[in-house]
């Protein structure tokens, strides 16, 4: 499109100087450039602007998952899962927890003095290129619809623990899953196993 620019503005410019200066017609009968003078190219200074999307995931291989065993859930306990962040941009993760707490397996009713959930903490801790968050939350507030966790997922561009700034698979993030043993006053039922699910999710922040 800009050459067809220059195309039609080179007749124009020969017709203004044919008309304005007989001089000009004579040039082009003595054999002189009829453009003499002026530049044989045509600098055209042309803006270009583009940006890049926010784009945030846990590093390939690095993901917080999988299955791990606590030991006695009455007793004191704490667990690392680590995992690292590629982001861009600032980001926020989000934990949402299924029971609330270790709950009792294969247990439809729980008698008046026992309990058949054990809470417990989550630390979240995330780290950046040049930045790094951390925040404690007890497994109750991490519900489906509960408040009260800063990180309570799903993870959205304002829900979730905001890492501020970018990170490029830096290590050092982690979820802290720990107990300093069952303090309730209530009992918990005998269970062949206690378990919880946590849901992790990442966002780009705003």
């Amino acid at each position: 499109m800009r050459r067809g620019l220059c195309r039609i503005s080179f007749p124009s410019l020969l017709g203004a100087l044919l008309a304005a200066s007989p001089s000009a017609l004579g040039a082009q009968t003595s054999g002189r450039a009829v453009y003499g003078g002026s530049p044989r190219e045509v600098s055209l200074s042309v803006n270009v602007t583009a940006s890049v999307s926010a784009a945030c995931s846990f590093t390939s291989g690095q993901v917080p998952g999988g299955s791990y065993s606590l030991g006695n859930v009455e007793g004191a306990y704490s667990l690392d899962v680590a995992f690292s962040l590629r982001c861009n941009s600032p980001s926020r993760i989000g934990i949402v927890s299924d029971n609330g707490g270790m709950k009792a397996a294969g247990v439809p009713s729980v008698p008046a003095g026992y309990s058949g959930l054990a809470p417990y903490q989550i630390t979240l801790s995330l780290a950046g290129n040049a930045t790094s968050a951390q925040a404690t939350c007890q497994s109750p507030t991490l519900t489906a619809g509960a408040s009260g966790c800063v990180f309570r997922g799903p993870a959205t561009a304002t829900t979730g623990l905001r890492l501020p700034g970018a990170s490029d698979s830096v290590p050092g993030s982690f979820i802290r899953i720990s107990s300093q043993g069952y303090a309730e006053p209530t009992v918990l039922i005998a269970s062949n196993a206690y378990a919880d699910r946590l849901t992790v999710t990442i966002s780009p922040a705003t």
